[in-house]
């Protein structure tokens, strides 16, 4: 009960955090009870995590009242993934709030961004499949209210985050309720329970349909294609923080292996080669068209799609190696990515653009944020001494074992990545000054808590590139796991996992 307490209390906090960030009495306020939230946030997950890695480091189970009428246990867990996400998540959010641009952080936009981190940590923790569908949907409203405050002119934005809030939620809430009816019908005393679910099975017949609703909701999430038009749409005009989150938040591969690997193992061994095909095909396709872009937003949506294609091709190439460095490179992308977010977000706030036509010679205004961008650009695609050079090269040696023209084909995109960002960095900072724009024009060199933030981020991505062995152990219990899955078809829960 101890854990549940802990768990619930760092799921909630950030949602707490948003009501009363939501009735501040001013934007500064607002500011102030945001960044105590996130601070919170991120000490209850660190805590979390050391009681986790205290029990073994393998499984944790922490129940909660049983409301049986409803067939739903309140009870949350961690595995390896999982657990390490939960400061990751605190962290970027602290970050976020402490560095974003004053004037883009109003109380909706601290209020929608705390909101949305507290479903995500709901779904990194949710052992119920009733309390993830509820916090996978939850995750989705906060954008959805910001987007229609202030985006009544822009219909594209609108309709796009329509779509996407429809198609993200609505077959895996389906798929979640299939699951638990087939489970009742098997004798399930409460099913929607994960490890009742899995005790009894779920028919063969019924696991295809079932995945393929799971993974429409996962690819959408994913930004994989044919679901991948929302990401570049939502970062271009729409609220860059929470849209940050609901992409880089890696919700989409915990449930991958959280919830299709332990419950629908059969119809995973059968036609992970076409999820392995799509990832592959995210990733080409996404490579090409974000070296097409002139807008820095827009492009790091595309690349964001591309890295999250070999991510999934990873994870279906179901390999020791590969699912091991998706696992990695997820982790790792989440850091950097962000972290070029923010330097976007930062260029924005100082020009009023990030179309790079309107950029150029901006190293010589602002020379740290030349540095910033330039590092975290190259350790988002998996520069040396980055945490995503270590996934990149367990997922390359994972697929090469699975098919040499798969490996080479991912390294085209990988390649296609680099350049993207190499010229993204030379049309903004390298190139000439644009015609419309003086070139004595003053732009405000990073403020101090941008440098701290960015710096930390940067740090985080260094000290697990170079010393990444902790996260591979915490990770490997998850990935032995998800392969017996998938291998063996279902198994019972480990003997190692403990309840409180």
């Amino acid at each position: 009960m101890t854990m549940f307490l802990l768990l619930s209390a760092l799921v909630l906090a950030p949602a707490l955090a948003a009501l009363a960030a939501s009735r501040a009495r001013g934007d500064e306020a607002a500011r102030r009870v945001a960044l105590a939230g996130a601070a919170l946030t991120l000490l209850l997950s660190l805590v979390a995590l050391a009681l986790f890695h205290r029990g073994g480091g393998v499984a944790l189970d922490a129940i909660g009242p049983a409301v049986p009428p409803l067939g739903v246990r309140l009870r949350l867990g961690l595995d390896g993934f999982s657990a390490s996400l939960l400061p990751l998540l605190g962290f970027m959010l602290l970050a976020l709030i402490a560095a974003g641009p004053r004037a883009a952080l109003d109380r909706p936009n601290l209020a929608a961004l705390l909101a949305t981190a507290s479903a995500i940590l709901g779904v990194y923790c949710a052992s119920d499949l009733a309390v993830l569908a509820v916090a996978w949907v939850a995750a989705l409203l906060p954008g959805a209210r910001l987007v229609a405050r202030g985006g009544a002119s822009d219909q594209l934005l609108r309709r796009t985050y329509r779509i996407f809030l429809i198609g993200g939620a609505a077959p895996l809430v389906l798929a979640i309720g299939a699951m638990a009816a087939l489970a009742a019908r098997r004798g399930a005393a409460l099913p929607f329970d994960l490890q009742e679910i899995a005790r009894v099975g779920i028919p063969e017949a019924w696991q295809s349909p079932l995945l393929a609703l799971v993974g429409i909701s996962v690819l959408m999430r994913m930004a994989a294609v044919p679901f991948h038009g929302w990401l570049p749409v939502l970062l271009e005009r729409g609220p860059i923080g929470v849209t940050v989150l609901l992409a880089e938040m890696q919700v989409g591969v915990c449930v991958l292996v959280r919830v299709a690997a332990p419950l629908l193992p059969e119809a995973c061994a059968e036609d992970m080669p076409i999820l392995a095909a799509l990832g592959l095909f995210s990733a080409l396709h996404g490579s090409v068209l974000a070296l097409t872009q002139t807008d820095l937003r827009r492009m790091i949506g595309y690349l964001v799609a591309s890295q999250k294609g070999l991510i999934l091709l990873g994870i279906a190439s179901m390999n020791p190696q590969s699912v091991s460095g998706a696992l990695v490179q997820s982790f790792g992308l989440s850091i950097a990515v962000i972290g070029v977010a923010m330097v976007v977000w930062a260029i924005e706030a100082r020009t009023g653009t990030a179309d790079m036509r309107e950029l150029g010679g901006l190293v010589a205004k602002t020379p740290r944020m030349a540095a910033f961008f330039f590092l975290l650009a190259f350790a988002a695609i998996g520069f040396p001494g980055a945490l995503t050079f270590i996934g990149e090269d367990l997922l390359l040696h994972g697929v090469l074992h699975v098919s040499p023209a798969l490996a080479v084909m991912m390294l085209g995109a990988t390649a296609l990545n680099g350049i993207t960002m190499f010229r993204a960095f030379q049309r903004t900072f390298l190139g000439p000054v644009p015609r419309g724009r003086a070139s004595g024009a003053a732009i405000e060199s990073l403020l101090f808590r941008e440098r701290a933030a960015l710096l930390s981020i940067l740090a985080l991505i260094v000290t697990l590139g170079v010393a990444p062995s902790r996260l591979l152990a915490l990770h490997a219990p998850v990935v032995e796991r998800v392969l017996a899955e998938v291998g063996d078809g279902p198994v019972k829960a480990s003997p190692h996992a403990r309840a409180e």
